[in-house]
């Protein structure tokens, strides 16, 4: 059904006594510019109010506009997984079973689509995030005529044991390389080993040298390293082995800094050995001893050694202490740098650690604080406004940003804390509309997906520069008025 003028003006804009200027201009907005039409279609497929009988034109649309964009990373609402999984064109559903965050109930019905293509990568995705589909139709899956079909069903999260066995039998070799790993190993039947050890394809040979490998212990002593000719075994010895006192003065002392810098991070080498190394030419060696946890904060302190800008690994031995509050405390009070930005990757900071580490002088400190899910709001702003990772506007997003005060920041002459005013859930309407005209294109497509907006400018910016999109996503839309675009945009019903 198609509105009318009149119909369409008592949607738009809520209100009977609208001037015929009104209805021309909503009319305009809607009929004029057919380069308008791509950017509802894609605004209203991710329009989380967008009832099911909308989202059924809107997946009709072939192509669809973005297909990637739109379906492969985003959170769908229910509506839409079923309309999109329906669309007539696989490729568009060969894209929505990539999505990490369908349902397994979806990820079930394309498993059995009709296109090859399609099951192959529900299945693959239903693998890489262990996403449990039903029993029968795992069954169903790991007896496929597709071998291809059969290889990924041997990782899916569920599969019965003895189904699981008997793909060790299969009659592709590849699939029988798979199903054989550690766990399967022990439990195949005697004469099924046997015939695998004996297999005549290479892939499913190795797969079984691999499950029956039995781990070498590392090298502890002078003679065993010498002997060792895997360079990747040597440097783990040097890294974690129980070396024994020859063998930590051998590594001390030895010509490669890698085997050095080891040997400086190995609680295993004895305290006195490793501070020899505080004077070493190389500095990732000085910067590993200085992470030791047997050192005194003295210690610590005499060592020159530098740390490097950004995020570096937290040390084995803070990880273990992320459960002891006393723990943190002491060392979020460290000297070093790295230490303490390892602390704000502990979950459950106590309120006195998270108010220390905040007012930290090292930026990195302050801004992988911000990654806690105890960050404070101030920090949090501070850091939206001011750091340009990649990933900066994700900070608005954290559970401890939006916060009553923002709203003070409209008139701001960063950008960034103008788009954060709208993250103030007392921001009042005409805040959010003044914010809709802002000269930053972020500002404004913000405010134009805000249900706070006035529906009058809100109809208004489903035809300004930059916004439609935006606009078509706003969940304040009436449900008449988006069939309306889609009438006027030639969707069918």
């Amino acid at each position: 059904m198609a509105y009318g003028g009149d119909q369409l003006t008592q949607v738009a804009f809520g209100v009977s006594e609208a001037t015929e200027a009104d209805r021309s201009e909503a009319l305009r907005l809607l009929g004029a510019d057919t380069a308008l039409h791509e950017h509802w279609i894609a605004g209203l497929a991710m329009n989380s109010a967008a009832p099911d009988g909308v989202l059924r034109r809107v997946f009709t649309v072939d192509p669809l506009p973005d297909a990637r964009h739109l379906l492969a990373y985003r959170k769908l609402s229910p509506g839409a997984v079923r309309a999109a999984a329906a669309h007539p064109d696989p490729w568009v559903r060969r894209i929505l079973a990539e999505n990490p965050h369908l349902p397994p109930a979806a990820l079930a019905v394309l498993a059995e689509d009709a296109d090859p293509r399609v099951r192959r990568i529900a299945v693959m995705t239903a693998c890489e995030y262990e996403v449990a589909l039903p029993a029968e139709l795992t069954l169903r899956l790991a007896t496929d005529p597709d071998a291809r079909m059969r290889w990924w069903a041997t990782g899916l999260a569920g599969l019965p044991d003895g189904t699981a066995l008997a793909l060790a039998e299969d009659p592709d070799p590849l699939v029988r390389a798979a199903s054989i790993g550690s766990w399967s190993w022990p439990r195949l039947r005697p004469e099924v080993r046997a015939a695998a050890e004996a297999d005549p394809d290479p892939h499913v040979r190795k797969a079984v040298a691999r499950a029956a490998h039995i781990a070498v212990p590392l090298p502890t002593t002078v003679e065993g390293f010498l002997s060792e000719t895997d360079e990747r075994r040597r440097r783990d010895a040097a890294f974690t082995a129980p070396v024994d006192a020859a063998l930590a003065a051998f590594l001390v002392t030895h010509e490669d800094s890698s085997l050095r810098h080891g040997a400086a991070h190995n609680p295993q080498v004895p305290k006195a050995l490793a501070l020899t190394l505080t004077a070493d030419p190389e500095p990732s060696v000085r910067l590993a001893v200085s992470l030791r946890p047997d050192l005194t904060e003295k210690q610590r302190a005499a060592i020159d050694y530098s740390v490097p800008p950004g995020r570096q690994p937290v040390p084995a031995w803070v990880r273990e202490r992320f459960g002891d509050q006393n723990a943190l405390r002491e060392i979020a009070a460290s000297s070093h740098a790295v230490l303490r930005r390892a602390v704000t990757c502990a979950p459950a900071l106590p309120a006195d650690v998270v108010e220390r580490l905040a007012a930290d002088d090292d930026y990195y400190v302050r801004l992988m604080l911000c990654e806690n899910e105890d960050a404070p709001h101030e920090l949090l702003v501070e850091m939206f406004a001011d750091w340009d990772g990649l990933s900066w506007g994700a900070l608005a997003f954290h559970r401890n940003f939006p916060r009553p005060g923002l709203a003070r920041f409209a008139e701001n002459p960063n950008y960034r804390l103008r788009y954060a005013a709208m993250f103030d859930p007392q921001a009042e309407p005409d805040l959010v509309e003044r914010l809709s005209h802002d000269t930053a294109d972020l500002v404004r497509r913000h405010a134009a997906t805000d249900p706070r907006l006035p529906l009058s400018r809100l109809v208004g910016l489903l035809g300004a520069d930059g916004t439609p999109r935006a606009a078509a996503g706003n969940p304040t839309l009436p449900a008449a008025l988006m069939h309306q675009m889609l009438d006027v945009a030639g969707v069918g019903h």
